[in-house]
C-alpha cells in the first residue's frame, strides 16, 4: 500500500511531490560544490550568497539531487511537474526550467559540470552531493560601563606659628599635582585596559575571513593534456605539455585563454619546468619515458641554444627567489646547485621519496611532499634552504588525507597545495602570516568541492590568481576480440578506478571511487554486493581459482597497507599479513592454498621483496634476488611468477625449477601482466607506447609481439587500460573517457 504523497515547500506554495521512491525521506540540506541548497525552504545560496531560482527550475534541482548520478527523464519530471489533466506545452516549459536553472548554477549544457543531458533518456546530476548538519551559535554581548562620581579634594591646614600662609599655599599646590598625577595614571591605565579588551573582543569575534574562489574559467580546450607534464607561466603565457603518440609536444596558450600553438622545443621531448625569477631563462630537461631522472638544461626565454646546468640530472627543479640557486630531487635525496651550474652538493635526504620542491618567498625555507605508508597518501615537509629542521607541516590526521603540489603565493601570505583523498582532490589554503589586529586560521582551508578533480599548478603573479589541472572522467568496461576487433560493453558506466572479472565471466569485482568501497556486480542481472565499507581503502582484487575467495590490498587511516581476504559473498573479512609488515599487492597460487606477495618490513624500510605467503599458518618465504619487484602473478601451472620491476619498464619471470629470474619484455610503462588460459603466455599493456599496445610473449624463448592496439581511440581526449583476458582470449578493457583542461581560479586572499 503505497503511502500519501508528501507536501513539499518551494518559492511558489505548497506542492505534492511523487517520489520515485517513497520509501526514501530527502535530505533537509544538501551541498554540492560551492552550492548549499535548503530543500525545505526553497532557498539555494553560493558561498552565503542567496541566489533567485522559480518554483519549477527549483523543483527540478530538488528531483535531481534526491537522485545523484542517476538518470531522471523527461517523464518522471512531468509527473511531478504537472498534475495529470493538466494541459500545457510540456517540452518548451521544461527547456526554459532547465535553461534557468543552469544559469542559476553557472553550469553548460556543452560542457556539463552538475547537470548532464543524456539524449534521448533524461538528465543526470555529476556531482558529488552532501548533507549538511549545521547549527547556529548566537553569541550575545552587553556591554556596560559604570560611572563614579567626582572626586573631591580637601586640604585641611593645620596653622602653626612657624607656618607661613605661603608655605600653606605652596603645600596645597603640590597635593593637587599628586593627586592629578594620580588621576592621569588611572585614566591611562583605564585607557589601556579599554584598548586592550576592544581589541581582544575584535580578535575573538572578527577572525580573518577564510579564504575562498570568486571565479574559475577554463583557459584550454584541448582536452588531452598530460597534466604530468606541469604548468609554467611568464605572467602572460602559461606552458604546458600535450601527449601525440609516443611522443610530447610542448604547448603555449594566454593566461587568458585562447588557442594554443605549438612551441618549437630544442629537443624531440622537452620537459618545461621553470622559468627564472627575471623571466629570461627556461629551467629545462631531455626524455625518453616521463618518469625517469632527466639531465637539466638551462633554455634562452628568447630562443638559442640551451646549455647544461652543471651536472645536475633529476626531477622536479625548482628556482630560488632571487635565482641564484636551483633545487632538484636526485633518487631519493634533495640537491642544490647554483645558477651556473656550480656548488652542487646535497641538502637533505628524506625517509621517503621527496616531490615538488618549491621555495618560499623570502628564500629560507623548502617544502616538497613525499609519499607515507609505501605510497597510498603523501605529506608536505619543510625545511630550512640548507636541509636542517626537517619537519611535517601538518600533524598525521590532519586533513586532508593526502597532500601534494604545494606552492606559496607571490605575497607570501598563503600556501596552496593540493589536497586529495582516493581520486577526488581539492584546492586548499594554509595562510602563514600572522596578523595582529584579527585572529587568524593558521590551518588548511578547502577551498572547492568537486565536481572536478583539481590539481594546483602555479601561483600567478599577482598572488590572487592559480592556475590549475582539471581533471574529469568517465570509465566504461567492454571485452574486445583482438582478431576480429569485435567488441561488447559490458558496463557502460562504471564508476570504478579497478575492475576484475571472474574466471569464468560471471561477476565482476571493482573498486568504486571516490569511495574505495569493494563491490561485487552480477553481469546477468546487475545486482550488486557492496564488500568492503569506508574508512577501508580497497585497491588490486584478485579473484581466487574457483572464484568463492577474494584477495585485495587495503589501506585503514593512519595504517600502512595491508593484505585482505574475504569470501566473495562479504563474510569473513580478515587482514593476513603479520604485524609491522606491508604489503603492496598479491596473487593467488594455482590451489588457491597460498599467496605470492609484494611486501616489505616496516622496521627496516628496503625495497619491497617478492614473498610466498601460507596464510593458515603465517609462513613467509622471500624468492630469491627479488627486491625491487612488485605485482607478481602466478602461473597456472605454478610453475613461475610474473613481476614488474620498481621502475615498471621491465617484465621479469621466475622460474621455480631454476630459481632464476629471467627478463622477458622491456617498456616504457608496463601495467600489471595477466597469463593466459593455458599459462604459456603473458599479456602485458605498455602505456607509453605509441598505441597503449596491449602485448603477447611466449614464457619459453618468446618475444614480445602486439597483440592489440588502441591507436584508432587515441585520437580523442580517452584511452584503455588492459584489465586481463578470458579463456578465449577475450581482452576486458576499461575505456576512459577523460578531459583535462587548465583552469584559472581567482582568489579572495584575505
Amino acid at each position: 500500500m503505497l503511502n500519501d504523497p508528501p507536501l513539499c515547500y518551494s518559492p511558489g506554495g505548497f506542492y505534492k511531490a511523487y517520489i520515485l521512491e517513497p520509501e526514501v525521506q530527502p535530505t533537509l540540506a544538501v551541498r554540492f560544490g560551492l552550492f548549499d541548497v535548503d530543500l525545505v525552504h526553497g532557498v539555494i545560496t553560493r558561498q552565503g550568497t542567496r541566489l533567485k531560482l522559480q518554483d519549477q527550475p527549483f523543483r527540478i534541482l530538488t528531483i535531481l539531487l534526491q537522485r545523484p548520478g542517476e538518470i531522471v527523464t523527461r517523464e518522471e519530471l512531468r509527473q511531478v511537474l504537472w498534475e495529470k489533466g493538466t494541459h500545457v506545452n510540456f517540452d518548451g516549459s521544461l527547456n526554459a526550467a532547465l535553461k534557468k536553472l543552469r544559469s542559476c548554477l553557472q553550469d553548460d549544457a556543452e560542457n556539463p559540470r552538475f547537470i548532464e543531458t543524456v539524449p534521448r533518456q533524461g538528465y543526470r546530476f555529476l556531482a558529488p552531493v552532501h548533507q549538511i548538519h549545521s547549527r547556529v551559535n548566537v553569541i550575545s554581548a552587553k556591554p556596560s560601563v559604570t560611572a563614579t562620581g567626582t572626586d573631591a579634594v580637601e586640604i585641611h591646614l593645620s596653622m602653626q606659628p612657624e607656618f607661613s600662609a605661603e608655605r600653606a599655599a605652596e603645600l596645597q599646590k603640590e597635593r593637587r599635582k599628586e593627586q592629578s598625577a594620580r588621576r592621569w595614571l588611572d585614566i591611562t591605565l583605564l585607557t589601556v585596559a579599554i584598548l586592550f579588551g576592544s581589541w581582544l573582543f575584535f580578535f575573538i569575534i572578527y577572525p580573518v575571513p577564510h579564504p575562498s574562489v570568486q571565479r574559475m574559467v577554463r583557459i584550454t580546450n584541448a582536452g588531452d593534456i598530460d597534466e604530468t607534464g606541469g604548468i609554467v607561466s611568464d605572467g602572460s603565457r602559461i606552458f604546458f605539455r600535450e601527449r601525440l603518440g609516443d611522443r610530447w609536444q610542448l604547448m603555449q596558450t594566454s593566461v587568458e585563454g585562447g588557442n594554443a600553438e605549438v612551441v618549437a622545443a630544442p629537443f624531440p621531448n622537452t620537459r618545461l619546468f621553470a622559468i627564472s625569477p627575471d623571466h629570461s631563462v627556461f629551467l629545462i630537461g631531455e626524455f625518453n619515458r616521463p618518469d625517469d631522472e632527466m639531465t637539466l638544461w638551462l633554455w634562452p626565454v628568447q630562443g638559442g641554444a640551451p646549455r647544461r646546468l652543471g651536472e645536475a640530472t633529476g626531477r622536479d627543479p625548482a628556482w630560488s627567489p632571487d635565482g641564484s640557486q636551483v633545487v632538484f630531487v636526485h633518487e631519493r635525496r634533495l640537491f642544490v646547485v647554483h645558477s651556473d651550474g656550480t656548488e652542487l652538493h646535497e641538502i637533505a635526504r628524506p625517509n621517503g621519496r621527496p616531490h615538488a620542491p618549491a621555495w618560499s618567498g623570502d628564500g629560507e625555507k623548502i617544502r616538497f611532499h613525499s609519499e607515507n605508508g609505501g605510497g597510498n597518501s603523501s605529506s608536505i615537509w619543510e625545511m630550512n634552504a640548507d636541509g636542517s629542521k626537517l619537519h611535517r607541516i601538518l600533524a598525521g590526521g590532519t586533513p586532508p588525507v593526502s597532500q601534494s603540489s604545494g606552492q606559496w603565493t607571490a605575497d607570501g601570505k598563503y600556501f596552496l597545495f593540493s589536497g586529495c583523498q582516493n581520486d577526488e582532490c581539492n584546492l586548499w589554503a594554509m595562510r602563514e602570516t600572522w596578523n595582529w589586529f584579527r585572529r587568524t586560521n593558521q590551518g588548511p582551508v578547502q577551498l572547492t568541492r568537486g565536481p572536478d578533480s583539481l590539481h594546483v599548478s602555479i601561483p600567478a603573479q599577482t598572488g590572487s590568481r592559480v592556475f590549475a589541472f582539471s581533471l574529469r572522467s568517465h570509465r566504461e568496461l567492454k571485452k574486445i576480440d583482438p582478431k576480429t576487433n569485435g567488441s561488447v560493453f559490458l558496463m557502460p558506466t562504471l564508476r570504478a578506478d579497478e575492475a576484475v572479472v571472474s574466471p569464468k565471466g560471471e561477476s565482476l569485482l571493482y573498486v568504486d571511487r571516490p569511495g574505495g568501497s569493494l563491490w561485487l556486480s552480477r553481469m546477468d542481472t546487475k545486482k550488486q554486493l557492496r564488500l568492503t565499507d569506508p574508512p577501508l581503502v580497497a585497491a588490486a582484487p584478485r579473484w581466487s581459482r574457483d572464484a568463492k575467495r577474494i584477495l585485495f590490498t587495503g589501506v585503514q587511516p593512519g595504517h600502512s597497507r595491508q593484505i585482505y581476504i574475504l569470501s566473495s559473498d562479504g563474510g569473513g573479512l580478515r587482514a593476513v599479513l603479520p604485524e609491522g609488515r606491508e604489503g603492496a599487492s598479491a596473487d593467488w597460487s594455482p590451489d588457491d592454498t597460498q599467496i605470492v606477495v609484494s611486501m616489505r618490513d616496516l622496521k627496516i624500510p628496503p625495497k619491497f621483496g617478492i614473498y610466498l605467503f601460507k596464510p593458515q599458518t603465517g609462513e613467509f618465504t622471500l624468492l630469491p634476488d627479488s627486491r625491487g619487484f612488485a605485482e607478481p602473478r602466478w602461473s597456472p601451472d605454478g610453475r613461475y611468477i610474473a613481476a614488474l620491476d620498481e621502475s615498471k619498464h621491465h617484465l621479469v619471470l621466475y622460474d621455480f625449477q631454476t630459481k632464476t629470474w629471467t627478463p622477458l619484455a622491456e617498456g616504457g610503462l608496463i601495467g600489471i601482466p595477466y597469463w593466459s588460459d593455458n599459462g604459456d603466455s603473458i599479456y602485458f599493456q605498455d602505456q607509453l607506447e605509441k598505441e597503449q599496445s596491449v602485448f603477447r610473449v611466449n614464457v619459453v624463448g618468446g618475444q614480445p609481439q602486439r597483440a592489440y592496439g588502441f591507436g584508432d581511440v587515441l585520437q580523442s581526449p580517452a584511452h584503455y587500460l588492459f584489465n586481463g583476458l578470458d579463456s578465449k582470449g577475450w581482452l576486458y578493457v576499461t575505456v576512459e573517457r577523460g578531459l583535462t583542461d587548465i583552469y584559472s581560479l581567482d582568489l579572495d586572499l584575505p
